[in-house]
């Protein structure tokens, strides 16, 4: 028998009034798994509950039971009968309506379970989702997509008429079906354009109640041969949409039949869907997008309640349009989740959205809303045992809400069909559905024309053999790998000083490219020599590059950065002693840190200052001179200093004279350089942006955002930019493309370059896996949406490794289970690195490494050890995200390497 603690908290309802109210009750407890193992059925009626109970089940079980369920006292014998209490008010007297306890002998079969929000027979089975369909796919491939709106006027039409136009123009054919059998909207749309109108959902309604046996060829065949009458436009190809309106009747009123009429014995759950997706067939469309009736409607429940529908729900930011939307999926989690992989994920777009007020909001409405898509998508029991999992990136990219920001011309839109498409084309709207739009028939990657065959496994071998040197390439020597991909920020760091030398700060975090392009620099020796190098032309100072300090991680080769300074003293100076090295620079400022004061910034100034004078090769006796001896040098010469590896000397700044050191250098050493008639003297720093925020206390961010144009940030697609670089640079492209054309390619095209790398998703180009140029920066990002170089580089070469010797896929050089084996090794790869390179950081990474319990994200603070402060710390890093009520996240590129678990995956694992 059942207990009070085996009620999940499900507290017993406030008030009885009649049946319906015991019938609710009981149905929300048999979904949660509440029922005893005795209780096999119940059914409520006006004049009596009927409860059907396994043989042998005593009455009084049954009694002691109703208590625990509906609350104490809830029910009493009267004359034999059991009886269960209704609330009213007029008496004290107990009323109530009887209880029936039938054995389930009488009651052997189950009652059949339907694609409806409300079931009419109340049985165990609830707490299961429905019956799968047989057929994992529909026929002919047809993909199906209901758009779906808790209230009416959030902008659901207009999306539904937004993807059907963007999958036409991608070569798409569409029936678009106008499902909304209470307000039509695309109707009226169609018939203002003056479209034909010889068919409607209506008619197809009709005719399949009509059908014998569960065959819809005969209602299939009939439509077919109206609905080429009602095409719209033709795009690219075969592209076009067929419009379905609601109705063929010219005045308003309830429907007729509703899809719940088509769900009889003897056909198939899905009947409705299964028949859309042939007629489509049937039309020659391989695309079906239904607009469907808004709130808890059944009118649309049928289409909503098949796993196999691509579910796009609208909402606006409004408490009640979040809430029902929220409160739907989850009901669609528990009655007919999504399997990823083999199931469309569901989504869901925010409308009229403003960013400028409502940027608060609708971020926590999409935190929200993203929890509640990640309850209506589950992972298949096969993928469960895989000891690599990364499913966690899966439902991070399939549970992204999207963000269709507020547009007046949407609030009032004209009445024909094409004055709305030029409405949405001018809003651009299908901009915000592109991530969701399904997969084009034929992809950039594939061609009907005849290709020669791609050694694949050649491919990979090439693509692995370079990307492992270059994920460490500083550690190679200046000049040892050759290329470069030219970044933003890059280009705008040379375009900016064509004329002038810079005077400039290169920030970003660990493994951004600092260190790299501090070599490259180097490498070219000359400052216009490294902007040609870049693509940037119309560069006129032909000035030395001058290395003042560097990274420890910087290994020689035939090309040292003493090279280069003694080169520039031996033809700027008059001495031949050559420039101070790099070890005496750094004793010198390791002797200020040992002399000078916190408060002594103007000493810190004249060392700094020193500094460049040593590395120069006119050294300066006293700190005293350095400005003198610096105002000489840029009479008779012009150079651009450069600066590395602050972190390597002084470490996390953990003392006030080591951030006052730092703060002088960007701060006082750039304003004094400046102060130089002509600008003669340049320098770049790159310095670790966490250093400059610890170093600068006050005004740290009107200082970064000076230098933000330069700042080493790869964003996601940056990170694609760079990934198709180094597998071009690899020659591992099954089609060659030249390295200077990926620095101008449009996202789009970038997209596309990327699919004979791994493919359009991580799977076959239709299966219903995460988009492969999404799933590769949400793995390698951290909570500030940012995705290192270096990570980017471990990743293609370790998924390339693990790729060569995959035979089975040959449409892509990396293979999807390669990939994800790879986010495990660039996680511990990444941890590695950091321990290595920031102490801070990797302190706090070690201490979590060590914890001995089992971690399962998310955790509290005291599970894993950490105070608030180093929490902080490490939000304010990327790693960790602070969840809404207190816990905390930790992003996917270091939770493996931490060996964390997933809470999401734990549940689902302990449901098994």
């Amino acid at each position: 028998m059942v207990g009070l603690t085996d009620l999940q908290g499900m507290t017993p309802p406030e008030h009885l009034f009649t049946w319906v109210d015991v019938d609710d009750h009981l149905s929300h407890l048999a979904a949660a798994g509440c029922w005893p193992t005795w209780l096999i059925a119940a059914d409520g009626w006006w004049d009596g509950l009927e409860l059907v109970v396994s043989r042998g089940t005593e009455p009084e079980s049954v009694k002691v039971w109703l208590d625990e369920a509906f609350g104490t006292g809830s029910t009493e014998w009267r004359d034999g009968t059991l009886m269960l209490r209704l609330d009213d008010p007029r008496t004290a007297d107990f009323t109530g309506i009887p209880v029936m306890i039938t054995p389930d002998s009488d009651h052997s079969d189950q009652p059949r379970r339907l694609p409806l929000l409300r079931e009419k027979h109340i049985t165990a089975h609830l707490a299961q989702p429905l019956q799968r369909p047989e057929m994992e796919r529909f026929a002919a491939d047809v993909q199906v997509l209901a758009f779906h709106s808790f209230k009416g006027g959030v902008g659901r039409t207009v999306h539904a008429v937004a993807m059907a136009d963007a999958i036409a123009r991608r070569g798409g054919s569409v029936l678009l079906v106008d499902s909304d059998l209470e307000a039509p909207g695309i109707t009226w749309m169609h018939k203002a354009q003056g479209g034909q109108v010889d068919f409607s959902y209506e008619d197809l309604l009709s005719l399949l109640q009509g059908c014998s046996d569960g065959d819809w060829s005969a209602a299939v065949d009939i439509a077919a041969a109206y609905l080429p009458n009602q095409q719209v436009g033709r795009f690219a190809g075969r592209g076009r949409i067929t419009v379905v309106p609601t109705t063929r009747r010219q005045h308003l009123g309830p429907p007729r039949i509703e899809p719940a009429d088509l769900l009889t014995p003897g056909r198939s759950r899905y009947f409705l869907t299964e028949a859309l997706a042939a007629l489509a067939a049937r039309a020659d469309a391989d695309t079906v997008v239904v607009d469907l009736r808004a709130g808890a409607s059944e009118l649309s429940a049928p289409v909503l309640l098949d796993p196999r529908v691509q579910r796009i729900f609208v909402t606006t930011l409004s408490h009640q349009s979040l809430e029902g939307t929220k409160t739907l999926l989850r009901q669609l989690g528990r009655r007919a989740p999504a399997l990823r992989g083999i199931d469309p994920a569901s989504s869901v777009i925010i409308t009229q959205y403003r960013q400028d007020t409502h940027e608060a909001q609708a971020e926590q409405a999409r935190t929200e809303l993203s929890s509640a898509l990640l309850s209506s998508l589950r992972t298949p029991d096969d993928d469960l045992n895989d000891r690599d999992d990364t499913s966690e990136v899966d439902a991070d990219v399939l549970s992204q809400p999207l963000l269709s920001p507020f547009r007046e011309e949407l609030l009032a839109l004209p009445p024909s069909w094409d004055a709305v498409l030029r409405v949405l084309e001018s809003c651009k709207v299908s901009e915000v559905l592109d991530s969701i739009v399904p997969a084009p028939l034929t992809l950039p990657s594939s061609s009907k024309q005849e290709k020669p065959p791609v050694d694949y496994s050649a491919l990979r071998e090439h693509l692995a053999n370079t990307a492992q040197p270059l994920i460490y390439a500083e550690r190679k020597g200046m000049s040892s790998a050759s290329g470069f991909l030219a970044t933003d920020p890059l280009r705008r760091l040379l375009g900016d000083h064509r004329t002038e030398p810079p005077l400039a700060l290169v920030v970003g975090a660990k493994g951004a490219g600092k260190t790299f392009m501090y070599a490259k620099a180097c490498a070219a020796r000359k400052w216009n020599a490294f902007a040609e190098q870049s693509g940037i032309t119309d560069v006129r100072m032909d000035l030395p590059v001058v290395p003042v300090l560097e990274s420890d991680n910087l290994e020689n080769d035939d090309l040292t950065t003493q090279d280069l300074r003694d080169a520039f003293a031996a033809t700027h100076n008059q001495t031949s002693d050559g420039a101070a090295t790099s070890q005496q620079i750094k004793d010198r400022l390791r002797n200020g840190l040992s002399r000078l004061t916190a408060e002594d910034e103007i000493g810190w100034r004249k060392l700094w200052l020193a500094c460049l004078a040593m590395a120069a090769g006119t050294p300066a006796t006293e700190d005293d001179d350095a400005e003198r001896v610096l105002t000489e040098l840029s009479k008779r010469s012009r150079a651009v200093f450069v600066m590395d590896g602050l972190e390597d000397l002084l470490q996390s700044l953990d003392t006030e004279i080591k951030r006052t050191a730092l703060r002088v250098l960007l701060i006082d050493v750039l304003a004094w350089l400046r102060s130089l008639r002509g600008h003669p003297l340049g320098l770049v720093v790159f310095v670790r942006r966490d250093l400059v925020k610890r170093a600068v206390r006050q005004n740290s961010e009107q200082l970064l955002a000076r230098y933000e144009p330069y700042a080493l940030r790869w964003n996601k697609e940056e990170a694609l930019r760079l990934a198709l670089w180094v597998t071009a640079h690899a020659d591992a492209l099954p089609a060659p493309m030249a390295e200077s054309e990926i620095a101008e390619l449009s996202y789009d095209a970038l997209v596309d370059a990327l699919i004979p790398v791994w493919g359009w998703k991580m799977g076959t180009e239709r299966s219903k896996e995460a988009r492969s140029h999404l799933w590769v920066p949400a793995a390698l990002g951290d909570f500030k949406d940012q995705v290192q170089a270096r990570d980017v580089v471990v990743f293609l070469a370790e998924a390339a490794r693990q790729s060569i010797s995959q035979t089975t896929w040959e449409d892509r050089v990396l293979v999807p289970s390669a990939m994800r084996k790879a986010l495990l090794e660039c996680s511990t790869v990444k941890i590695s690195a950091i321990q290595d390179e920031s102490q801070e950081i990797g302190d706090l990474l070690s201490r979590l490494q060590q914890v001995r319990e089992p971690v399962t994200v998310p955790f509290s603070l005291d599970e894993v050890g950490l105070t608030v402060p180093e929490a902080d710390f490490l939000i304010e890093s990327g790693v960790f995200a602070r969840g809404n009520d207190g816990r905390y996240w930790v992003a996917e590129i270091y939770r493996h390497g931490l060996g964390f678990g997933s809470e999401r995956r734990a549940k689902v694992l302990w449901r098994r």
